[in-house]
């Protein structure tokens, strides 16, 4: 049953990420929109993919000194590195998985206790929630206009509709019924030992989650939570000078669209499949780009970073089995 509802969830995501896909793309000259792709600047696409493959380098820095904290051993630079990539793979499949992916091969490398890699990866993704609240914020204070122009005509404006509250509403209150109705089978069925198995595994994860009161070096870990969404901007940045369209928007402008970009990954899709094309799209619009331009740029950057996942996920994973396969029997068990 459970391999049943994983199934029809990705099925489901995976159309959403087309729906949102056509969405975007609806209307557009496609024979253009790949003439512009033809004509891009490979050069700086290049500089672009360095700049965002830097950028996860440093993301596996920065969890194994997490990692670290934990007083299990640490991990070679080398296994994080693989985990990470391996995780962004799996994300391209189905979103989420990634993270406990990237667990799963720090624990096969280094014998870690899994659930408690899972509660650094909590961490992980909380400092990156401020971070991405901290780039809002910034890129609101110095684009105030603009920014604020977008978000309420493609967030707010939407959001006041009738039926769109009504249907908050409603999705508000299944929900709050569903919990209260788990939660009290919960407390009746003292006999399924759920109680006791939650609350173990909050004891295991426990320690994971609060690593980062215990790393050695906090200031290298903000830098490179900084360095990381620097990175990001750079790639954006860079990947401008591509396209003839966008080569004149500067660096307040890669700010809006790391903004953009981000909330449009933050979509439960696969790999933010049409959400990201549709927010990059409209965002450059404030910048009097044109739909169909900022659709080719939106397609662009997305492509050029999904095809790094996948190449570096891949390698990553050969070269795990590689590893696995010189390992004694007791080793590999």
């Amino acid at each position: 049953m459970t391999r049943y509802l994983s199934t029809f969830k990705y099925i489901i995501l995976l159309l959403v990420g087309v729906a949102l896909l056509v969405l975007a793309f609806k209307g557009q000259d496609v024979n253009q929109l790949i003439s512009d792709l033809k004509r891009a600047d490979y050069k700086w696409v290049l500089a672009s993919v360095v700049a965002c493959f830097v950028a996860h380098i440093v993301r596996a820095i920065r969890w194994r000194m997490m990692i670290a904290s934990l007083g299990h051993g640490t991990p070679t630079l080398l296994n994080t590195c693989y985990a990470v990539f391996v995780g962004y793979m799996a994300n391209l499949a189905f979103p989420r998985m990634g993270e406990v992916s990237r667990c799963g091969v720090i624990n096969k490398t280094d014998k870690i206790p899994i659930i408690k890699l899972i509660g650094t990866v909590i961490v992980e993704r909380i400092v990156d929630l401020l971070m991405l609240i901290i780039v809002v914020a910034l890129g609101i204070m110095l684009q105030f206009d603009l920014l604020t122009d977008f978000l309420y005509n493609n967030i707010m404006a939407k959001m006041n509709s009738g039926t769109v509250n009504l249907t908050v509403l409603i999705l508000a209150v299944l929900i709050l019924v569903l919990a209260i109705g788990f939660f009290y089978l919960l407390m009746k069925k003292k006999n399924w030992g759920i109680r006791n198995r939650i609350y173990s595994l909050y004891i295991e994860m426990k320690s994971g989650i609060f690593s980062i009161k215990d790393l050695k070096n906090k200031s290298a870990f903000i830098f490179c939570s900084v360095f990381i969404w620097t990175l990001y901007g750079l790639s954006i940045y860079l990947c401008f000078f591509a396209l003839t369209s966008t080569s004149s928007l500067g660096l307040l402008a890669s700010l809006s669209v790391l903004v953009f970009s981000s909330l449009g990954m933050i979509v439960p899709v696969q790999g933010g499949i049409g959400a990201f094309h549709f927010m990059v799209s409209e965002g450059l619009m404030v910048y009097d780009i044109l739909k169909s331009e900022g659709l080719a740029y939106a397609l662009l950057l997305h492509s050029i970073q999904t095809l790094l996942v996948i190449i570096a996920g891949a390698i990553s994973v050969i070269l795990l089995m590689i590893k696995s396969s010189k390992l004694s029997p007791d080793e590999q068990t």
